[in-house]
């Protein structure tokens, strides 16, 4: 996060109460408690030897650890006025959340090169949660640049980007049902829009006396409207031959 001054964004409103100060810190340990459901469990079967995992992504994993880091400190600095100092690490968090999206992407890419591709039709629908992911991830983490001089709106953004990064970790949730219908992708859109918007429209709710923060108005509609494109597509034939094509073609000139 980069915010660049002390301004507020609505004309009259009072900062937030102290303790609410530490609420993008308290956001910060619900992805991490997020993140180790998924992944705890794989690193233990890795360090007994029973779930092998490929050195590149091992620096996926780098990647995407400093990037919650990133959010980490500056949500920190945020939270203790430490203003200059948040700044300067601003560049620096940017910067990282583009490489966490380019490494995203390759990801991707990489498991149509190396995973078995599917038989049928029907699995090639799992293949637009990626898209989903690296296709909007950057739209909010552009979105929260451009509002970089507005704190208020600044940090919201970086919170719908934050949690749009943890889609790979919530598609490990297996007691959540992911199927070949039109609804395939919607209780794992579910879980994430609840563990997001819950506590920031309550924040908003608390800090703002009743009224929600535009931005959190405008970053959910921007967020449910990627979704709806992406549940439309969920289950199309259009869609499966399209994934069908480009991840054998893939495959082919690789």
């Amino acid at each position: 996060m980069a915010a660049a001054e002390l301004r507020v964004d609505l004309p009259g409103r009072r900062q937030p109460r102290r303790p609410l100060r530490l609420f993008f810190i308290f956001m910060v340990a619900v992805s991490v408690a997020i993140l180790s459901v998924a992944f705890v469990p794989e690193i233990i079967a890795y360090a007994q030897g029973t779930f092998p995992i490929a050195p590149i992504l091992h620096l996926h994993a780098a990647i995407m650890v400093a990037w919650i880091a990133a959010f980490a400190v500056q949500a920190y600095l945020g939270a203790t006025r430490k203003i200059i100092q948040h700044q300067r690490a601003g560049r620096i968090a940017f910067a990282i959340g583009w490489l966490a999206w380019a490494s995203m992407v390759f990801v991707e890419w990489r498991a149509m090169l190396v995973h078995p591709l599917p038989d049928t039709l029907p699995p090639y629908d799992e293949f637009l949660a990626g898209p989903y992911i690296y296709l909007t991830f950057p739209i909010f983490l552009a979105w929260a640049y451009r509002e970089r001089r507005r704190p208020m709106r600044h940090k919201r953004l970086m919170l719908f980007a934050l949690f749009l990064s943890l889609g790979a970790a919530v598609q490990r949730y297996v007691w959540l049902p992911m199927t070949d219908t039109r609804g395939g992708y919607w209780a794992i859109a579910a879980f994430m829009d609840v563990a997001l918007l819950s506590p920031l429209v309550t924040f908003d709710l608390v800090t703002l006396r009743g009224r929600l923060h535009p931005v959190t108005v405008r970053a959910t509609a921007a967020l449910f409207f990627t979704q709806a494109v992406m549940l439309s597509l969920w289950g199309s034939s259009a869609w499966r031959e399209f994934a069908y094509n480009i991840s054998h073609a893939l495959r082919r000139f690789a």
